[in-house]
């Protein structure tokens, strides 16, 4: 069976399962970026410069091991995919937001509450404060979960940073892509 009697959804498969393979963590291999995968991929769809040289004459010289075509879709769907799991993170990012400023009055409110000269006062700010804990926060542990808050925004927000600049180079390794198929 030839390459142009493969069918597409056979094609498809293939690819899924290549990229699969090669980006999944395994435990007799670590986890490979899927920008690097896509460049595997994008290497196996050119055909080598030797097999096109030995084979001038046959008509599937033009075709690298998989189709570019195919490959190409592949692109869109990891671009959407990684747009998706940016914007669920972004959900997150909000949620982590509102907890810091739910903290970060908690912070404001026992400080005045320790500044207060009135027990009165001291009385009414921490009550005020303790209405907005939520299940399992106290004064003893707030202030360790508003620095976990903190800390788990900043690496969500530099995944987030990360993930965009894989979508760019996934974009650039697109264009690569574009500009092989229209040559061959």
């Amino acid at each position: 069976m030839t390459k142009k009697d493969i069918p597409y959804y056979a094609q498809i498969i293939h690819i899924a399962d290549v990229f699969d393979a090669i980006v999944s963590k395994r435990q007799y291999k670590t986890h490979v970026n899927i920008s690097e995968t896509l460049k595997v991929l994008l290497k196996d769809a050119t055909p080598s410069k030797q097999s096109i040289a030995l084979d001038a004459l046959s008509i599937d010289s033009k075709y690298g091991k998989i189709n570019i075509k195919v490959l190409q879709v592949l692109f869109k769907v990891v671009i959407d995919d990684t747009l998706y799991e940016i914007s669920c993170i972004m959900e997150y990012v909000r949620h982590l937001k509102e907890q810091l400023k739910r903290l970060e009055k908690i912070k404001k409110y026992d400080e005045k509450s320790k500044n207060s000269r009135k027990d009165k006062d001291q009385e009414y700010y921490k009550q005020y404060a303790s209405l907005l804990f939520d299940r399992g926060e106290t004064f003893d542990n707030y202030e360790q979960v508003l620095q976990e808050y903190k800390e788990a925004l900043e690496t969500k927000e530099n995944y987030i940073k990360q993930l965009y600049l894989e979508i760019d180079i996934i974009k650039k390794l697109r264009e690569q892509s574009k500009q092989k198929s229209i040559k061959i």
